[in-house]
């Protein structure tokens, strides 16, 4: 099954301007090769693939471990949200004696427990 031609980039003028930059005197596309021809200042060819396969696996895409860290950070500030709107929500409903135990209760916290 081949890919169709929208899911693939054209990349070969771009392969071939990293390589060779002003050097470039003219550019071509040799449709029948799948190829950007370039002939350079000194007189000689290059050539480059014109179109790279979607399915190669390429740095900077999203595999699935990326996406399961992306996952669970997710959840991670998910839940922390969760929890902060929960302690507000106690803290606006609590009475002044409620809030002085656990004003209390927080300062004789100790990190050796």
């Amino acid at each position: 099954m081949r890919p169709s031609a929208a899911a693939r980039s054209s990349v070969g003028s771009d392969i071939l301007l990293a390589r060779h930059g002003s050097a470039i005197s003219s550019l071509r596309l040799d449709r029948g090769r799948g190829q950007v021809v370039a002939v350079l200042a000194d007189g000689s060819v290059d050539t480059a693939p014109n179109l790279i396969d979607p399915t190669l696996q390429m740095p900077g895409r999203f595999d699935d471990d990326t996406k399961l860290m992306l996952y669970v950070c997710a959840a991670t500030v998910g839940v922390a949200a969760i929890m902060s709107v929960a302690v507000g929500i106690v803290f606006a409903l609590a009475n002044p004696e409620q809030l002085a135990s656990f004003t209390a209760a927080l300062g004789s916290y100790s990190a050796a427990m």
